[in-house]
């Protein structure tokens, strides 16, 4: 059992409190999902729960934490880690050994468990995370998502009481996402384990969970089950996304429609709302997206190949032009980054070409080449070095040689379109994952390269500034710039790329309009096109993948 009472906690350096008057009981065996805004302390409180916070990260704190019986206070963290197993948010945060097999047993040594056992629960976590291949891998060479794979294997071998874990999913693609949350609702189901589940993308798992806390600026100001919370209007009023299909009874409930209950899963959406989309009149959508001008990236029969011998990109075609916004998706190391990296000159072909805004990376140099193309970073710490986040900010202008009175008024455009206005003079790395990832894109943004890559830049971060960010490269690349998003969030792409890359084991595997590319597949379609398949026998249109769009087809 967790029992916090009274609970409130403030970083040392810390101006605000992150957290305030925390009252939470979580029983054993519950499955529970916290959420809300970037900054609100789901971490911080996360952090509680196996003494991190207060014996780790300086500070004032004041209430009481109790973890299955453990006065969280006075117990060490040695003795909390048996009991309590936690997955950040950032998996190289808890990375320390050089390969996969001795990560996973790292833990274990240090608790001095038998090598029998040890070698049994290395080889279980490896079998339950799926990643077998894995095992005498390098870690640094792993891609995000096989990073976040290990890490979870790593705190699954402790046989922890109670898991924790800070937005597992962020850098999965979604059929390694729901392979993951498959697996945490089995240990939680078959084994008893207590589960609490920080995420900001709830359509993958508010069908799974027994509870919902909402917390706002360190308070939680919502716990109830899913239909609840979905229900009264907190998320939205926070800036938390609700779910595609959940949305879609929330519109339908407010023009009259329909008195039913909130729909969780595309299952209970096909059931609940089929009579509504029987009277929804035939037709198809148009896309919208501007004309393409000339070509900004070009890529011609690119191959790569790592040093330790694997081939990451096979006879790659892809032409990205003016007014663009292209999404590349795939699963996990299908070779996206690797494909992002070489627009930005970070890597050279093997063989084949790539140009970039009429320059050829294989001669040109990476600052000729960042001169026109921003690359924002899986791993926001893989920009950050400044002392404030106000000097990251302005560090590229700065370094172009402009003038005080130029940069100033930049930097205060950035600050408030990110929300960091509060964080100004804060050293970045104190910030959270999302606050961070934030910064990063601001300090690329300020200096508004023609060509914009972005690697899954929407981690950790919540709807409203998601929505925020993708309105404003929307009408950045419609001043004819080109943008390139690299994301496994099918639901942010299906409402703003107008075209999709798919990749597969190095290979583009399809490229076409996004209506092509995600309307009917297994796992790269939205939540709102699997609702629409089951009504196409009433003449809805298959290629519908948003609730904008579903709502036009009833008029």
């Amino acid at each position: 059992m967790i029992d916090i009472k009274g609970l409130s906690f403030s970083y040392g350096d810390a101006a605000n409190a992150a957290l305030r008057d925390i009252n939470l009981c979580i029983e054993d065996g519950e499955f529970v999902l916290i959420t809300g805004p970037s900054g609100c302390g789901k971490s911080s409180l996360c952090r509680c729960f196996n003494g991190l916070i207060p014996h780790f990260y300086g500070g004032t704190i004041a209430g009481e934490i109790r973890v299955q019986g453990l006065d969280v206070l006075r117990h060490r963290t040695s003795e909390l880690a048996t009991r309590v197993g936690m997955v950040f948010q950032d998996p190289e945060n808890q990375i320390v050994a050089v390969d996969v097999e001795r990560e996973i047993a790292f833990g274990l040594e240090n608790l001095g468990i038998h090598c029998d056992v040890i070698a049994k629960r290395v080889e279980e976590s490896l079998d339950t995370l799926g990643i077998s291949a894995l095992r005498n891998r390098q870690v640094q060479e792993l891609s995000g998502g096989e990073k976040q794979k290990v890490v979870i294997a790593s705190v699954l071998a402790l046989h922890p009481d109670i898991l924790v874990l800070d937005e597992p999913t962020s850098e999965l693609d979604p059929r390694g996402a729901e392979e993951v949350l498959s697996m945490v609702q089995r240990l939680n189901d078959d084994l008893g384990i207590t589960v609490v589940l920080v995420e900001h993308r709830l359509d993958r798992v508010v069908h799974l969970v027994d509870r919902m806390v909402v917390m706002d600026r360190g308070r939680i100001i919502a716990d109830a089950d899913a239909r609840t919370v979905l229900a009264n209007g907190d998320l939205g009023r926070v800036g938390v996304g609700i779910p595609p299909i959940a949305r879609i009874a929330q519109q339908l409930r407010g023009r009259g429609l329909w008195t039913g209950e909130i729909p969780l899963t595309v299952k209970e959406g096909r059931s609940l709302l089929k009579d509504i989309f029987r009277e929804a009149r035939n037709g198809s959508l148009a896309e919208s997206a501007p004309g393409a001008g000339k070509p900004l990236v070009e890529m011609e029969k690119v191959w790569y190949a790592y040093r330790h011998g694997s081939t990451a990109l096979r006879d790659v075609d892809l032409t990205v032009r003016e007014g663009e916004f292209v999404a590349v998706m795939g699963r996990n190391a299908s070779g996206k980054t690797t494909l992002a990296k070489h627009i930005i000159g970070l890597l050279r072909p093997s063989k084949g070409r790539v140009r970039v805004t009429g320059l050829d990376t294989r001669s040109a140099s990476v600052p000729q080449l960042a001169r026109n193309v921003g690359f924002i970073f899986q791993n926001p710490n893989d920009h950050i070095f400044s002392d404030t986040v106000e000097e990251e900010i302005a560090f590229i202008l700065k370094n172009r040689g402009l003038r005080t009175g130029e940069i100033a008024p930049a930097v205060d455009e950035m600050l408030e379109m990110f929300g960091l206005e509060a964080y100004r003079k804060q050293y970045p790395r104190s910030l959270s994952g999302g606050e961070r990832q934030r910064v990063a894109m601001a300090s690329v943004l300020i200096a508004r390269p023609q060509v914009l890559i972005l690697d899954e830049p929407t981690r950790g971060m919540e709807y409203r500034l998601k929505h925020e960010l993708m309105r404003f490269l929307d009408g950045y690349r419609r001043k004819g710039n080109a943008v390139v998003l690299v994301s496994h969030d099918v639901e942010t792409v299906a409402e703003y790329a107008d075209r999709v890359v798919l990749m597969s084991e190095g290979r583009v595997v399809v490229d076409g309009p996004k209506r092509d590319v995600l309307s009917r597949a297994l796992f790269f379609s939205p939540q709102i096109n699997r609702l629409m398949q089951a009504f196409e026998k009433y003449g809805v249109p298959g290629d519908i993948l948003t609730v904008e769009e579903a709502l036009e087809m009833l008029g």
